[in-house]
C-alpha cells in the first residue's frame, strides 16, 4: 500500500531530478559547438611584413595583397554528404590574377591555360581546430605563372574620350610559395583571421614576407573607417588602417581581439 510519505518521497525525488535534467539541459545549450576547419570563402586583405631580403630590390618592396580564398571539402562522407574533416584551402593573389587577365585581354595566352596556376592548394592537418582555435596547414602546392612578354597595345582613336593604350611588359615568372599557414576557426572567427609565411620570387629575385590576413577586404583611408561596425568585419577584432596599402588589417597577433 502506498503511503504519504512514500508519495512526498517520490515528488521530491522526481522534482530533484527535474532540477538536475534542467541544470544539465543548460549547459549543454550553452557549449558552443566544434565546427570543422574551414576559411572565411571570400577575400582577405593581406598585410605583407618582410622577413629576408633586400628591401630595395623589387621583390623586397611588397606591402600586401588582396587573397581571395576557398575552402574545398572533398568527397567520402556520411551519406553522400561532403568530409568535412578532409578539407583543403585555396590562395589566390589578386594581383596575380590581375597579369593573367591582362595577358588575356592582350590575346598573349588563353587564359583557361593559365588561370588555376595562381592557385596554390594546401591540406589542412586535422578536421577540428586545436586547443587554442587554430586550423594548420602546413604547406601547399606552388603557385606558379609564366607570362609572355607583351607589346604595347594602342589607343583606340574611335574612342577619344577614353585612353584603351597599355604598356608593353617584359616577359615575367612569378612564385608564391606559402607554408606554416593557420586560419582561426571559433564560434566567433570561423576562418576569418588567417596568417602564414611567404617564399615570393620574380623574375629571379627573391623574398621573405610573414603575411597576416582579415576577412573581408575591406577599404579605408583612417583608422574610424576600420573601426565601423557596419563594414562587415567582425567588430571585436583589433584593427586599423594600413594607408599604404589601402586596407584595414589586423593590428594584434593572432588571434587579434580588442
Amino acid at each position: 500500500m502506498t503511503t504519504q510519505s512514500s508519495i512526498s518521497s517520490t515528488r521530491c525525488l522526481a522534482s530533484a531530478l527535474l532540477v538536475i535534467a534542467g541544470a544539465a539541459a543548460l549547459t549543454t545549450s550553452c557549449t558552443q559547438p566544434v565546427i570543422n576547419c574551414t576559411s572565411a570563402h571570400g577575400y582577405f586583405a593581406a598585410e605583407y611584413v618582410l622577413t629576408q631580403g633586400d628591401p630595395d630590390s623589387p621583390c623586397g618592396q611588397l606591402v600586401g595583397d588582396v587573397l581571395g580564398m576557398q575552402t574545398y571539402s572533398q568527397e567520402g562522407g556520411k551519406y553522400g554528404t561532403p568530409d568535412y574533416q578532409n578539407a583543403k584551402v585555396a590562395i589566390r593573389p589578386q594581383s596575380l590574377g590581375e597579369l593573367i587577365a591582362d595577358a588575356a585581354q592582350r590575346d598573349a595566352i588563353d587564359i583557361d591555360d593559365k588561370f588555376y596556376d595562381a592557385n596554390a592548394i594546401g591540406d589542412f592537418g586535422a578536421g577540428f581546430p586545436n586547443a587554442d582555435d587554430f586550423c594548420l596547414v602546413d604547406e601547399l602546392e606552388r603557385a606558379q605563372v609564366s607570362l609572355p612578354e607583351l607589346e604595347a597595345a594602342p589607343d583606340d582613336p574611335n574612342t577619344p574620350d577614353e585612353d584603351e593604350s597599355l604598356p608593353a611588359q617584359p616577359a615575367t615568372e612569378i612564385t608564391y610559395e606559402w607554408s606554416d599557414a593557420r586560419f582561426v576557426v571559433s564560434a566567433d572567427a570561423q576562418g576569418t583571421q588567417f596568417e602564414a609565411d611567404l617564399e615570393y620570387t620574380r623574375d629571379g629575385c627573391s623574398a621573405s614576407y610573414h603575411v597576416v590576413g582579415v576577412y573581408p577586404a575591406v577599404p579605408c583611408e583612417s583608422d574610424a573607417e576600420c573601426d565601423d561596425d557596419k563594414n562587415g568585419i567582425n567588430p571585436d577584432f583589433a584593427l586599423r588602417c594600413n594607408v599604404e596599402l589601402g586596407l584595414c588589417v589586423l593590428d594584434a597577433a593572432l588571434p587579434a581581439y580588442e
